[in-house]
């Protein structure tokens, strides 16, 4: 059995498949099998894989496309390592020695989870910034991880390394806040991390047909899954008094006026139904201010210099 086997769920983009596969193939640490779904509609990486001729490389080419996130669980499901390091084929290994570091950072730390910075690279001007956890961040999602809900600290799954526990898998009723629901879930029956303070993974922003791109502004399922995963969260115990105020921003930001209007649009979980009545009562306040608030608080430059938390 291989140490950690590489997982690269994959679609349509030879270009960005070569190159997330080219930063595996350099890696120092050599004990790694690469599992690969493929998605595509077309040959093209099919035929490219069958160029390379690679030991302990498993691929297959789904006849039916699995969709986000279910081509990740297939590939997950592939893997026999004991360890997993998802890497999308949009994303890469930052140098030769990304991986190993996070082996060593879980066998080392006797811990099942790891994630590491993330080296962030916008497509539209090729600048980049170190998505990073601050010390207090840290503290926080160790002690409650619910917080994670509210600010995905952790990043994009390919920032992440954990042991394979065949038994934590992606949630597919979730797209936009899979990897969150993945990390609360994986948690729960798997306490503890180790953070690696180097950006060992590279992620490109703006990369046409991500995810994130297509969902992002998409009321019907940033909505949705706000409330169905807050509902968890909230049946967790875990409660803040900034609860109201981060529906107040999304509700504002996405055009909801009024509970009557949510709750003719949106399925609202019963244990969350009083709190959203309550939402109502002071999101009409203040608009514009709150989007301000939230526009600055969010901003690159309030991450990169100032690092003031909202919730």
């Amino acid at each position: 059995m291989m140490n950690v086997s590489v997982c690269i769920p994959t679609y349509n983009n030879l270009d960005l498949f070569k190159r997330c596969l080219a930063s595996v193939l350099i890696q120092d640490f050599k004990d790694y099998e690469i599992i690969i779904s493929d998605d595509s509609t077309n040959d093209l990486i099919e035929d490219y894989i069958k160029t390379l001729h690679l030991p302990n490389c498993f691929y297959v080419h789904n006849a039916a496309p699995f969709g986000s996130p279910g081509n990740w669980n297939n590939v997950m499901n592939m893997a026999t390592g004991k360890y997993v390091k998802i890497l999308h084929h949009d994303d890469y290994f930052t140098d030769k020695f990304s991986l190993g570091k996070f082996i060593h950072a879980l066998e080392t730390s006797g811990k099942t989870f790891a994630f590491s910075y993330t080296k962030i690279v916008y497509r539209i001007d090729n600048s980049t910034f170190i998505h990073k956890q601050t010390t207090r961040q840290i503290k926080r999602i160790k002690k409650q991880p619910e917080f994670l809900f509210f600010r995905n600290v952790i990043g994009a799954p390919s920032a992440v390394c954990f042991k394979n526990d065949k038994t934590t898998l992606f949630n597919t009723e979730y797209k936009w806040l899979v990897d969150v629901e993945f990390y609360l879930s994986y948690f729960k029956k798997n306490p503890g991390f180790v953070v690696i303070p180097e950006p060992l993974v590279s992620v490109v922003a703006g990369e046409e047909g991500q995810i994130t791109q297509s969902v992002s502004k998409d009321p019907a399922v940033v909505i949705a899954e706000n409330l169905s995963l807050f509902s968890v969260v909230h049946a967790s115990g875990y409660n803040t008094r900034k609860s109201s105020l981060f529906f107040q921003e999304l509700f504002v930001e996405y055009g909801i006026e009024s509970f009557a209007q949510l709750s003719s649009e949106y399925k609202i979980p019963g244990n969350i139904r009083h709190l959203m009545e309550g939402v109502f009562v002071a999101v009409k306040k203040n608009k514009g201010l709150k989007k301000f608030i939230k526009r600055i608080l969010t901003s690159r430059y309030n991450k990169r210099f100032f690092q003031m938390e909202r919730f």
